[in-house]
């Protein structure tokens, strides 16, 4: 007699793939002949691997059209097969795996839009924190302003790319109408992602504001993050940066860190 173990892991290769295998001598006839009824669970986890997938890059789907997505999507899930319980996590590495198929083409900034897409999904089922004030600063002494820590909400992530994935984001939303003509080469995008009470909402961050905040993501100090982002943007301005990403409520805590 097989152990359950055995069974489950028929059964998971027998709906991932076109053939029975090792599975068809367990399943009972029953009037039903047994590739048959392994054939109705493989269809339903293809379809239900394909609804998440649609419902998680409708944007991707729309750039490629529905008959290249659903190869994709299937050739995808072939390539990478969930370990997860969870349908949520199903689409967690398509952009890694949009990446590498279509680098060098005319598509390859599909991978960047998945990426946004994915970061929306993190980002709404994130646990959260409130967003802090500069009232807590107050409190603290100005010697020690250099190491202070923000620390970013939780339901926020920051995505980067080459291309202008905000703009593209925008003009594939169901509800807009619009015959301008995007330009790939138009710049990159630094986008940020935050939950609010009832929507995630994007916004487009300055290269400084960006470069400032993925310190803080980092752990990193306000005296060597404003270094770090001096560095990388000749324009960067602490003052201005900070306000945008307090006025965007992006921080959860602004705490002393050790001395060294």
């Amino acid at each position: 007699m097989r152990s359950l173990r055995e069974v489950q892991a028929a059964f998971i290769a027998a709906v991932r793939s076109d053939a029975a295998g090792l599975l068809a001598p367990m399943v009972v006839d029953a009037g039903i002949e047994p590739e048959q009824r392994i054939q109705i669970y493989r269809n339903n986890h293809r379809l239900g691997a394909l609804a998440t997938m649609q419902a998680t890059y409708p944007i991707v789907e729309r750039l490629g059209g529905v008959d290249w997505f659903r190869q994709s999507a299937s050739e995808y899930r072939n390539q990478y097969p969930s370990h997860s319980g969870d349908l949520q996590n199903l689409g967690q590495d398509y952009s890694d795996y949009l990446r590498r198929e279509l680098a060098d083409t005319p598509f390859a900034y599909f991978a960047d839009i998945a990426a946004l897409e994915w970061a929306y999904q993190l980002v709404l089922t994130s646990a959260d924190r409130p967003c802090v004030t500069l009232d807590v600063l107050k409190a603290v002494d100005a010697q020690d302003y250099e190491r202070l820590l923000f620390v970013p909400r939780p339901a926020l992530r920051l995505v980067e790319s080459q291309f202008p994935i905000f703009a593209i984001w925008h003009a594939n939303q169901p509800d807009v109408e619009s015959d301008s003509e995007l330009r790939l080469d138009a710049g990159g995008s630094r986008v940020l992602l935050i939950r609010r009470r009832d929507h995630v909402e994007l916004r487009e961050l300055s290269p400084a504001s960006s470069c400032l905040l993925k310190q803080f993501e980092r752990r990193v100090p306000l005296g060597d993050a404003a270094a770090s982002a001096i560095e990388a943007s000749g324009d960067f301005d602490l003052q201005t940066c900070l306000s945008e990403l307090l006025r965007l409520e992006a921080i959860a805590e602004i705490t002393v860190g050790d001395r060294r």
